[in-house]
């Protein structure tokens, strides 16, 4: 698959009575089928800028392309994150009244899949992420990990075009954290689902094929 999955220019974010800059004029472009590790420290303006490429924040100034749409608005973003973009953050965000299955399942509500298709693919996530037994279990039940592992089957739920993630082997041992790692490398190379993540792990740095780094709210490839 070619061409551009995500292209974001002269993006600006501020904080603080606009004090603070957490994007700082940033671009960059993301080929489509890419796994790109977005590095930096701590506070660089790495999460913000996926927040933003997602649509969950709105930049002061600057211009998103995602998959060739700019989205106008919020209602935009939604839809275009419903049928298009896979979420996962370092707050797993599972709902406490829904178990584990019941989460994984519910961005798949409404967009037209059959009770049987959604049942397959929350049964096929759950094996994929290592966490067959947990369906039933609620979230209460889980520990930090096991959450963590919902939250990125809950985030490929709809089979995303591009999968944002936020440290989304954070709360994992190493065996799961690979596991987690080479899901993404199989669907990449699969089914040509683009991968940002924001990690400080160099064992996830490494198996991404590119490295887009940030420093003070700008950005620059590295390798």
């Amino acid at each position: 698959m070619s061409g551009e999955a995500i292209r974001a220019e002269a993006l600006v974010k501020t904080f603080r009575d606009r004090k603070a800059r957490a994007l700082d004029g940033l671009d960059i472009a993301v080929q489509r089928g890419d796994m790109t590790a977005i590095v930096g420290p701590s506070g660089s303006g790495k999460s913000t800028l996926l927040y933003a490429l997602s649509g969950l924040t709105e930049v002061d100034s600057g211009r998103i392309a995602i998959l060739g749409e700019r989205p106008a608005d919020a209602a935009d973003w939604t839809n275009l994150r419903a049928r298009r973009i896979g979420l996962v953050f370092q707050e797993d965000w599972l709902l406490p009244t829904l178990t584990a299955a019941e989460n994984i399942e519910l961005p798949m509500l409404g967009l037209g899949a059959s009770s049987a298709e959604r049942q397959s693919r929350v049964r096929g996530l759950l094996d994929a992420v290592k966490a067959e037994g947990f369906g039933d279990h609620w979230p209460a039940g889980l520990s930090g990990g096991e959450r963590q592992r919902i939250a990125v089957a809950r985030g490929l739920a709809n089979r995303p075009e591009i999968l944002l993630a936020d440290e989304p082997t954070g709360e994992l041992d190493s065996v799961n954290s690979r596991a987690i790692i080479d899901l993404l490398v199989r669907l990449r190379a699969e089914a040509g689902l683009t991968v940002l993540i924001v990690t400080h792990d160099e064992t996830v740095a490494a198996a991404c094929q590119r490295r887009f780094q940030v420093i003070d709210g700008r950005g620059r490839y590295v390798s």
